[in-house]
């Protein structure tokens, strides 16, 4: 990444850039300049929390089941798990959303969850991805009222390969 770039991407100055490049900080510098900008891009804004309510409220905005896992895989590899707890308490999104974010959270992290709402009336009305019918199995997803989860063979697939 070249320093425009630098500055256009993070806001930073090129003053501060040039301290940076010259002063205690050499190593932010080069791992910087050696990252590509497209890909510092995306990093940057997959992590956003508007990138986690997509995939939580994927009713809203996916039409694909592949295009949905094209963006959700991605956030659940070396992320930090905790993100989906949060996100099952947050109050401003759907009972849906918040059933599949606990549900992300257990599968991810195998701790159980307790949502602050009764699940008893929600049981098997809902998908992990709104478009699949069938059932599966998944324990984790019954548990928090989803008639099914992850495809386990293709998250591995994912994990592994880094490609569908």
């Amino acid at each position: 990444m070249t320093p425009s770039q630098m500055n256009k991407l993070l806001r930073v100055e090129s003053k501060t850039l040039n301290n940076w490049k010259n002063g205690a900080r050499t190593e932010l510098y080069s791992l910087l300049s050696s990252l590509d900008y497209g890909s510092a891009k995306k990093l940057l804004t997959v992590g956003d929390k508007e990138a986690y309510i997509r995939i939580l409220e994927n009713e809203k905005y996916f039409d694909s089941q592949l295009d949905f896992e094209k963006e959700l895989y991605p956030l659940l590899l070396h992320r930090d798990v905790n993100v989906w707890k949060r996100l099952s308490r947050d109050t401003s999104l759907s009972k849906q959303a918040r059933m599949r974010s606990a549900y992300l959270y257990v599968y991810l992290s195998k701790s159980p969850l307790k949502l602050s709402f009764k699940l008893e009336k929600y049981k098997g009305k809902y998908s992990f991805f709104y478009k699949t019918k069938s059932e599966d199995g998944d324990g984790y997803a019954r548990m928090y009222g989803l008639k099914n989860g992850l495809d386990n063979m293709r998250f591995n697939q994912y994990k592994n390969t880094g490609t569908f």
